[in-house]
């Protein structure tokens, strides 16, 4: 069967009804939104003519019609004959319309006194606050904001069905005004409303936009997830939400926003990929915010945001520690860049080509900034490229440019310093007069970070020409002015080689010993000498205290040389010293290097025995258990006559021996270690304590309780120490309950209990 248009279809139906009947069919139409077929219908019912407030409908009713299709001089043109021909309330509601027409289609004037009339006249209340709410906004058309504000506060006030709608003006105006955190402050009681529910939507969406443009992104972020992201897309405020929540740190929610945009509209905007790069960024994703910048540039290449990418792709990507990489991108994307972009960028690629050494892309940059950059801003880029030409190995051509940087730009924070650099490349390229020029300058700077240096670089250079006096008198003025200066330890120790070299031995331990007083603490101060010159310091001020007469503080001043690096030409008491000075620091590669010394300089058997013996604990603490009974086992075999090491060598071959499980040989040497400690001193009755532990457990594990019973008993007889002698009761109340020896266990429990309250008792 042949399908009928939709039209002709109610054409028929509509042509077959009664006039009632037709009205209905009319209504029913307009109801559903088809305007046109509803406007079809009321127009052959009024060609019939009806009279009274049937008529009147019909017009009220087409000119709703004609409104919503678009038509406002006709639908203006029937609400007034629909005023005309009614009487009450529908003439007040079609009066109404009529007004509301006339706002719609930006008709302010002819909307005013149909409204004013309205909101005071005999209409039902509901119409007349109608009637208001549409004069405020017919006040705010006009430019009477403060009539229209007034209107709000009263319908506000008074409760019903545009006191929600007022409130949302006032707030909306507020926020215009300026005055947001009054505009709010209205919004959060809408939302807080429960019977405004149907204008929380309104409400929520306003007061995201008065946070957004007041930049209050926590506010903003908070009434976006109220919103969700249903009404947040149909205001189209998707990717603001996305930036607010991203600088309010909530990265969930800008993720979740963006995610939704995408949903919503599949296809990137410009201004999308613009935000989901600034929203990466914000983030810390700089590869998610390049890819984005990137697609900009190739999707929408003439695009206003293609500026604004290239920048900000390069911002970042210089941020990414690759300068070979970046100088690769900026060339690339160069023909985006605005001229101040560029100039921006420039000191990043200054930068990037120092960094790969680019003489050329450094000269260029350093060009640009030198001629269009700031003063402070081109005296850096110059010292950069110095510093560039002194790496490439020219230290003549480096001291020149920053000889011309420290005169062209004499008023920058760079001046002195490159001034000094200057100073420094000529000492290196041999030209003392060219340095001599740059230290001028340097030293006439005033700039306190660079003076010091410089005066201690123009002392090196007359020491170097053998001019002792004029050295003696640059050193003295650092001192001087400076005595806490980054270097005056090694001004210090260079004025105390001038009093040396003279024979003024009292000077010269003076200003020696002051430069070994120095040290930095937590970063601070003059800096410490360097080990090779705190070695040549000391043995210096030593001999200068020999010279004076003082031989017991020359030979308490070597004590300080034992933590130097340079251990080869010290001697083998120094070298004992060195050599447990890392060990307790477990600096055990240190320690070994130390202990090797003294093994190959060691001319007597005791040197030997301490020499293995450093070396067995330097490879146990590196866990090389095999070399280090080696070395143990050696010690022990090179000590003709018992010495003073022996203990710990023994010590070493029990613990390792114990490890392996090889608890008779472990007994042995436990035994041997008891036997070599010397009771008299405080170490010694800690190595005997060491070793009678080691001696209890490994008895214990062959089964000779009573050996190991014998064991902690001198523990707990001769020593006190809170951790090895509980131990040794716990091993004893043990070994005596396995051997049905209860009452001495228990004599042992109460003396456990009374010399350790607090221990818990076994």
């Amino acid at each position: 069967m042949r399908a009928f248009p939709v039209l002709l279809l109610l054409g028929l139906a509509g042509a077959a009804m009664a006039a009632g009947d037709r009205l209905v069919f009319a209504d029913g139409l307009w109801r559903r939104g088809l305007h046109a077929q509803a406007a079809a219908e009321y127009e052959a019912l009024l060609k019939e003519k009806p009279e009274g407030d049937a008529a009147a409908d019909i017009r009220f009713r087409l000119a709703e019609c004609y409104e919503a299709m678009g038509q406002n001089d006709r639908a203006r043109a029937l609400y007034k004959e629909a005023a005309e021909g009614s009487e009450g309330e529908r003439r007040f509601a079609a009066q109404l319309r009529l007004a509301a027409a006339f706002l719609e289609a930006g008709q302010p004037k002819e909307a005013q006194p149909l409204l004013e009339a309205l909101a005071t006249g005999k209409a039902s209340q509901s119409l007349r606050d109608a009637a208001a709410y549409r004069l405020g906004v017919c006040y705010e058309a006009l430019g009477r904001g403060k009539d229209a504000a007034t209107l709000y506060r009263l319908l506000a006030d008074k409760g019903g069905d545009y006191a929600a709608f007022a409130r949302l003006r006032l707030a909306d105006g507020l926020g215009k005004e300026g005055k947001t955190k009054e505009a709010l402050a209205l919004c959060d009681a809408l939302l807080a409303d429960a019977a405004a529910k149907d204008r929380h939507t309104a409400a929520g969406t306003l007061a995201f936009g008065l946070a957004y443009g007041a930049q209050d992104f926590a506010a903003a972020a908070a009434y976006a997830r109220k919103l969700g992201a249903k009404p947040l897309g149909e205001a189209g405020l998707l990717l603001p939400a996305a930036w607010a929540a991203a600088k309010a740190g909530s990265p969930a929610d800008a993720r979740a926003w963006l995610a939704a945009e995408k949903l919503r509209s599949p296809t990137p905007t410009e201004d999308r990929l613009w935000l989901e790069g600034n929203v990466a960024a914000a983030l810390g994703d700089d590869l998610g915010a390049c890819t984005a910048y990137e697609r900009i540039l190739s999707e929408f290449p003439e695009g206003k945001r293609a500026a604004g990418a290239a920048e900000a792709m390069l911002a970042l990507r210089a941020k990414a520690g690759d300068p070979k990489a970046f100088l690769g991108h900026a060339a690339r994307v160069a023909r985006w860049l605005t001229p101040e972009a560029r100039l921006t960028l420039t000191p990043f690629m200054l930068d990037a080509a120092v960094q790969v050494r680019d003489r050329k892309a450094a000269a260029e940059a350093a060009a640009l900034l030198a001629d269009k950059g700031e003063p402070r801003q081109a005296a850096e880029a110059a010292y950069r490229l110095a510093w560039l030409l002194r790496e490439m190995g020219d230290p003549a051509a480096a001291g020149e440019a920053w000889l011309a940087a420290a005169e062209r730009w004499p008023d920058t924070p760079t001046a002195g310093r490159a001034a000094y650099a200057a100073a420094y490349a000529f000492r290196q390229a041999n030209l003392p007069d060219r340095a001599d020029a740059a230290l001028r300058l340097a030293l006439a700077s005033g700039d306190a970070a660079v003076v010091p240096d410089a005066l201690l670089l123009k002392a090196r250079g007359q020491l170097a020409e053998n001019d002792a006096a004029g050295a003696a008198t640059t050193l003295d003025e650092y001192l001087t002015r400076f005595p806490e200066g980054p270097a005056a330890a090694e001004a210090a120790y260079l004025r105390g080689l001038v009093f040396f070299n003279a024979k003024d031995f009292a000077a010269a331990e003076a200003r020696l010993g002051q430069a070994l007083a120095f040290g930095q603490t937590e970063g601070k101060g003059p800096a410490p000498l360097p080990h090779a010159r705190r070695t040549d310091a000391a043995l210096r001020r030593a001999q200068s205290l020999h010279a004076l007469g003082r031989g017991d503080e020359a030979a308490a001043l070597l004590q300080p040389l034992l933590g130097l690096k340079d251990a080869k030409a010290l001697d083998p008491a120094y070298l004992r010293w060195l050599a447990d000075f890392r060990l307790e620091r477990k600096e055990w590669a240190e320690a070994e290097a130390a202990a090797k010394t003294l093994a190959a300089r060691a001319k007597v058997p005791a040197d030997r025995v301490l020499a293995q013996t450093l070396l067995g604990r330097a490879a146990e603490g590196q866990g090389q258990a095999a070399t280090a009974l080696a070395a143990y086992e050696a010690a022990l075999a090179a000590a003709q006559e018992p010495t003073a090491h022996d203990a710990v060598a023994a010590l070493g071959v029990g613990r390792l021996r114990a490890a392996e499980g090889a608890h008779d040989k472990a007994r042995e040497a436990f035994a041997l270690a008891a036997d070599r400690a010397d009771a008299a001193t405080a170490e010694g009755r800690a190595l005997r304590a060491q070793a009678l532990t080691g001696q209890a457990v490994a008895c214990a594990a062959l089964g000779l309780q009573d050996e190991a019973l014998r064991a902690d008993m001198a523990l707990i007889i001769f020593f006190d120490d809170a951790t090895q002698v509980p131990a040794a009761f716990r091993r004893a109340i043990a070994n005596l309950e396995a051997q049905g020896r209860t009452n001495e266990a228990k004599t042992l429990r109460d003396e456990f209990a009374q010399r350790y309250p607090k221990e818990k008792t076994p």
